[in-house]
Formats: C-alpha cells, structure tokens, sequence
C-alpha cells in the first residue's frame, strides 16, 4: 500500500480514557441539579456511596446503547480535533443502514488487520457513497452518481485523483473530513457495514467541564 504504515494509524481513536481521568466522580455527582430528581435522597458516604453504585449500574446499562471514545488524530477536523470526546450512539442502526452524511465508528476492515492493525481497533469517519453509488474524486472534487458534491464540512479539497468505482451491496464508503491527512477507503477499499459499531452524535472537550 503506498500510504504506508505510518499513515494507517491517522484515523485511529481509542476508547475514552476513564472518566475518571477527566470528569471525577465528585464532579458528576455535584455538576448538574438534574440529578436531583432521580436521587431526591442521595447520602453521600466516601469513599464509596449508594449513590455512586447506582450512577455506576445506570452507566453500565447505558454504555449498550452508547459510549464515549477519545479521538486521538486530526483526520476528522475540522468536525472533530484531537482530545476531543466523542459520543457514539448504538441504537440507529438496528432499524436502519447508514446514511450519506452519518460519521460512523466502526471495526477496521479486514485488509488493515493483514498490515498489523489490532482487529479491535476502531476508527470514525464519514459515510460518503452507499451500496450501488458510483464514487470518484477528480482534481480534488467528490463526484457521486456523477455530481459534484458540495461539502462545506472538509478542511480543504483533497489533493489526488481517484478513480470511478461503484460500492457492492454490503458496504458503504468512508473517509475523513481532513481528506489530506485520514487513512480511509480511498487506501483500503470500501468497508463493509457489518464492521460499523455505532453512529456519531455529538462531541465536547475537557475544558467543557473545568
């Protein structure tokens, strides 16, 4: 593969790295009122209270429909930079396929798992063609179905050629907003939707909360 190892990994995000790295159990409890009505009358007792074990059962139960992952490269800005905290949403997808536009996270496909790339490891990018479009870029404009899309979401027009393919059943494909600077289908081909593990719904910082 031309790209090269080096430029397989700027896609990669891994999971968010603890909260309590970045939002202490303390500050969960006292940082919104809106707890408050669910837990009319929470005691806190340290180290550990009832009300941290129940905020830990809600959160396990929540993290089968959703979950925080840590975005670790600039090949989603400007949508999304470095540090940020993404969260992916895992309900959309069982009643429907994703869409053009969605930004998805997903298991990385079976031909980066043959240059090394852990099976586990998950990415996030967006879905720009879906099963029977016809994709190109030419002189940096994407073309699908043979009209140029307007994308006001890219960090700048990607510099290279590609050519016309049509997307088999079963696969969409994906790449970064930072269409210079991801490892996305352009490298490795279209990805297959069983790969993809939930949908992106918003994001925010660690200064959101300090």
């Amino acid at each position: 593969m031309a790209m090269a190892i080096g430029g397989l990994m700027r896609g990669l995000i891994s999971p968010a790295r603890g909260v309590a790295a970045w939002l202490p159990c303390h500050e969960l409890l006292a940082s919104s009122s809106s707890w408050h009505h669910w837990l009319p009358s929470l005691r806190l007792r340290p180290p550990c209270t009832d009300g941290f074990k129940l905020l830990l059962v809600l959160f396990l139960f929540s993290a089968a429909l959703a979950e925080v992952r840590f975005i670790a490269s600039s090949s989603m800005a400007p949508t999304l930079r470095p540090g940020d905290r993404a969260v992916a949403e895992k309900v959309t997808y069982l009643f429907r396929r994703p869409s053009i536009g969605d930004i998805v996270f997903f298991k990385v496909p079976t031909t980066l798992q043959n240059y090394g790339v852990n099976k586990d490891v998950v990415f996030i990018k967006r879905v720009l063609a879906t099963p029977g479009d016809f994709i190109e870029v030419r002189q940096g404009q994407l073309i699908i179905n043979g009209v140029a899309q307007k994308e006001h979401y890219t960090a700048a027009h990607a510099s290279y050629t590609m050519e016309a393919m049509r997307l088999p059943e079963g696969h969409v494909f994906v790449m970064g907003d930072n269409r210079n600077n991801s490892c996305d289908s352009r490298a490795w081909g279209p990805l297959p939707i069983d790969n993809i593990v939930g949908r992106y719904m918003t994001s925010f910082t660690r200064s959101s909360f300090q």
